[in-house]
C-alpha cells in the first residue's frame, strides 16, 4: 500500500510540474511544418491531436487542400524526412489480492522512428513511411503507403494503398492526448474458456486498399484490409496483421485468403475538434478451438470467427480551454468448445474524457475507461482511470505524463489491480 501511494505522489509532482512549464511552438512531424513554413499550431491543438485543418491536410495527400492538382514548386529531401527518439520512465505497482503485490521501477529506450519518403509528391499524390525500432528489436514498419488524391479543396476523393493504421478519426476518434488509448480501442472480446479473439479496434497494422471521399466537413471511407491471423508464436498464441513477408496468413484454413472490410465516417463540427464519428468492422479469422495447444493448432483444430465491431465517437469544444470526448462501442464473435460447436456473444465498452487546455498547445486531462469482454460472463469486466499531461516544450522537445488505475474482474477470485506511472520524453526533428 505504501508503495501504491509513492507512484500516485510522483505521478501528481510530475503533472504539477508539467502544467506550471510555460510551451514554445513544437512540431509533430517537422518536415510537413518545413515544408509549409509554419508551427505545429496549424494543423495540431496538441500534439498529435489534429484540428480540422490537420486532418484535411493529411487526407489530401499531405499538401493544403487547395494545392490537390498543383504542381509543386520544388523538392528539397528534407521537406520529405523526419526522425524521432522516445525515451521513458515506468513505475508499475500490481495488487493481486491476498496480499500479493509487486512494485517495479524502470528507465527505457522506448522507440526511434524514421519516417523517409513522408509528405507530397507531383499534383496529386503523397505517401507516409513510419519504420520504428526498439533497442535489440526487430524493425516495425507501421505505415508504408501511397496515397492518390483529385479534386480540389471543398471536394475530393483519395486512394491510398499499402501498409497503414487503422483509421484516420477526427475529434474523440483522432490519436489521443494521453499516452494510452481508450479500452475499446485496445481490449479484446473473450467469452472464456480459451476463447480469446485477439482481435482489437487498434493495434494491428494492416495491409489493405482504402477509397475515401471529403465533402466540407464530412468524410467517409470504406477499407479492404487483408485482416489478421493467430499462430503459434514461441508456445503462445499471437495475432499478426497479414501484411506481406513472414507476416502472411498461412495455406489450408478457412479464411486464408478472405479480406476483412471497414468503413469510417467523419463529421467535423468546428475547426477546433468538436465531431462526431461512425465506425463498422467486419473480419473472418481462424481460431484454436479451446484446449489445442499452439503446436497443435492447424485447420483441423480451428473454428471461424465472422466477428463485427461498430463504435460511434463524439467530442465537443466548449471553450478554447475546454473540451469533452465519449466514446462507445459494441462487437457480436462466435466462440466454440471443445467438440467446435460454435455459439455467439457480445462485448461492449465506453469511455468519457474531459481535457484543460491551459496554453494553446498544452493539455492536462482524464478519462475514464469500462469494457466487458463478454456479456455472456458475469465479473469479467475492467475499468480505469487515467490522468495525463501533454507539453510540448519547444521545437521538437515534448513530455507527456500519465498516471492510469485499472481493475479487472476474476470471477470468485480477487480483483487484479494495476497502478501505472509513465513518463515520456519524445524528441523529433
Amino acid at each position: 500500500m505504501k508503495a501504491k501511494w509513492i507512484l500516485m505522489g510522483t505521478a501528481l509532482a510530475m503533472f504539477l510540474i508539467l502544467g506550471t512549464m510555460i510551451p514554445q511552438p513544437a512540431w509533430s512531424i517537422p518536415a510537413f511544418a518545413r515544408k509549409e513554413g509554419v508551427t505545429c499550431s496549424m494543423c495540431h491543438t496538441t500534439v498529435p491531436h489534429l484540428n480540422e485543418y490537420g486532418f484535411r491536410y493529411r487526407k489530401a495527400g499531405f499538401r493544403d487542400p487547395g494545392d490537390i492538382g498543383k504542381e509543386l514548386d520544388s523538392f528539397n529531401y528534407a521537406d520529405v524526412f523526419s526522425a524521432r527518439v522516445q525515451a521513458r520512465f515506468d513505475v508499475k505497482h500490481r495488487d493481486m489480492g491476498n496480499n500479493m503485490t509487486t512494485t517495479s521501477n524502470q528507465l527505457n529506450l522506448h522507440e526511434v522512428t524514421l519516417y523517409p519518403l513522408s509528405g507530397s509528391f507531383g499534383k496529386h499524390f503523397g505517401s507516409l513511411m513510419e519504420l520504428s525500432a526498439a533497442n535489440e528489436d526487430f524493425l516495425e514498419i507501421e505505415n508504408a503507403y501511397f496515397r492518390y488524391t483529385a479534386g480540389n479543396e471543398d471536394a475530393w476523393y483519395t486512394i491510398r494503398f499499402g501498409l497503414f493504421h487503422p483509421f484516420e478519426g477526427y475529434g474523440a476518434s483522432d490519436r489521443p492526448y494521453a499516452l494510452s488509448r481508450p479500452f475499446i480501442q485496445g481490449s479484446t472480446a473473450n467469452n472464456g474458456a480459451g476463447n480469446a479473439t485477439y482481435f482489437k479496434l487498434w493495434g494491428f497494422d494492416q495491409a489493405g486498399m482504402e477509397l475515401a471521399y471529403v465533402k466540407n466537413h464530412t468524410t467517409a471511407s470504406v477499407t479492404l484490409f487483408n485482416g489478421t491471423f493467430v499462430t503459434n508464436d514461441e508456445g503462445k498464441y499471437k495475432a499478426f496483421p497479414a501484411a506481406g513477408g513472414h507476416l502472411t496468413k498461412t495455406a489450408g484454413f478457412k479464411n486464408s485468403d478472405s479480406k476483412d472490410v471497414q468503413v469510417f465516417l467523419n463529421q467535423a463540427i468546428d475547426e477546433n475538434g468538436s465531431g462526431l464519428s461512425a465506425y463498422y468492422y467486419y473480419g473472418q479469422s481462424d481460431l484454436p478451438i479451446p484446449g489445442v495447444a499452439p503446436s497443435n493448432f492447424m485447420p483441423s483444430t480451428s473454428f471461424e470467427n465472422d466477428f463485427h465491431r461498430v463504435a460511434g465517437y463524439g467530442s465537443y469544444v466548449l471553450s478554447p480551454q475546454f473540451e469533452v470526448m465519449a466514446g462507445a462501442s459494441w462487437g457480436r464473435d462466435n466462440s466454440a468448445d471443445t467438440l467446435g460447436t460454435i455459439s455467439t456473444f457480445n462485448s461492449q465498452g465506453f469511455f468519457g474524457e474531459a481535457d484543460f487546455h491551459p496554453s494553446d498547445i498544452t493539455t492536462v486531462g482524464g478519462r475514464f475507461d469500462y469494457f466487458d469482454p463478454s456479456t455472456d460472463i458475469d465479473n469479467n469486466q475492467k475499468w480505469g482511470a487515467t490522468a495525463f499531461a501533454n507539453v510540448p516544450l519547444n521545437d521538437g522537445l515534448q513530455f507527456i505524463a500519465q498516471f492510469q488505475h485499472v481493475q479487472q474482474k476474476r470471477g470468485t477470485m480477487a480483483d487484479l489491480k494495476d497502478d501505472n506511472f509513465q513518463l515520456r520524453m519524445i524528441w523529433i526533428q
